[in-house]
């Protein structure tokens, strides 16, 4: 199992607390109460016989990245673990993030390694099986911008995100009420994941939107460059997402899944990538609303 000696991601970000989650996403579905490894079976209509053929866009350090030329990370741990105790060989393919779903969906992949978050606009071809909990965290250069908790006071700014990301809607939302109000609507940004800070130090933006974990490592790397601003806000689950006629797979890995947190293995993975705050104590399906 590869895995990186990641930074301590939240040490340094005081700032940016996370949830404590007691069993979030609800009850599991079919969920494995014992460590059994889970055979492979030949209905799991895999794309490819003996393989776990996942999705990931490896670009949101610290759950899905490349190091060394390997695709490495947190959800590359926990999915390789998935795969070995279904029986299976796990094989990682290179999928832009706006056609995840999609692959998964016309049975091209198996399913998404990525950090997708579960909500119903996203449950329409997909189903998902929920695998963490994290919200987004607004990231600043240095200096005072406690204004900024206040999104009303992000109209007539410049945001930057990944475009089709929750991210992303966070800013376009919130640019939709300032004109609503007469205000300024905020421009944008379209940047990769993880690149928003790269905006704000080059001052294309006044600020970025990220997942928590991506956001942690970003400022804990910056070398006091770039900071998170207020709280985390809109916590969901994230998932992998499978094609909705693929149910004995979603469930296989579902309870793979299971087994994986009631052994203590899926806590170990988080731990080693300084995300444990993010952990469910149970999986579900479709827990996002």
């Amino acid at each position: 199992m590869t895995r990186s000696r990641a930074a301590a991601l939240f040490a340094a970000t005081a700032v940016l607390p996370l949830l404590a989650l007691t069993g979030c996403g609800g009850e599991a579905e079919g969920a494995a109460t014992t460590n059994a490894a889970a055979p492979a079976s030949a209905d799991l209509d895999l794309v490819e016989a003996g393989t776990l053929t996942i999705g990931v866009d490896a670009t949101y350090a610290p759950m899905e990245f490349k190091e060394g030329g390997e695709v490495t990370g947190a959800n590359v741990d926990i999915l390789t673990d998935i795969a070995h105790r279904l029986g299976l060989t796990p094989e990682f393919v290179d999928v832009p993030f706006a056609e995840l779903r999609d692959r998964a969906a016309a049975h091209r992949i198996d399913l998404t390694g990525s950090s997708v978050t579960d909500k119903a606009s996203r449950q329409t071809n997909v189903d998902f099986v929920d695998n963490f909990y994290a919200g987004e965290q607004l990231i600043t250069g240095a200096g005072d911008r406690s204004a900024l908790t206040d999104p009303m006071n992000w109209c007539g700014l410049t945001g930057a995100a990944s475009e089709g990301s929750t991210d992303a809607d966070i800013i376009h939302s919130q640019s939709a009420i300032c004109v609503a109000a007469g205000k300024a609507p905020i421009g944008f940004v379209d940047v990769g994941f993880t690149e928003s800070g790269e905006e704000v130090l080059a001052g294309r933006a006044d600020f970025g939107v990220e997942g928590l974990p991506a956001a942690a490592k970003m400022v804990a790397d910056s070398g006091g460059r770039l900071q998170a601003v207020g709280k985390p806000w809109q916590a969901q689950p994230w998932g992998y997402a499978f094609a909705k006629d693929r149910t004995n797979l979603r469930d296989a890995v579902q309870r793979a899944l299971q087994e994986s947190i009631a052994d203590g293995t899926y806590d170990a993975i988080l731990e080693e990538y300084s995300v444990q705050d993010g952990a469910l104590h149970t999986t579900a399906v479709n827990g996002g609303a």
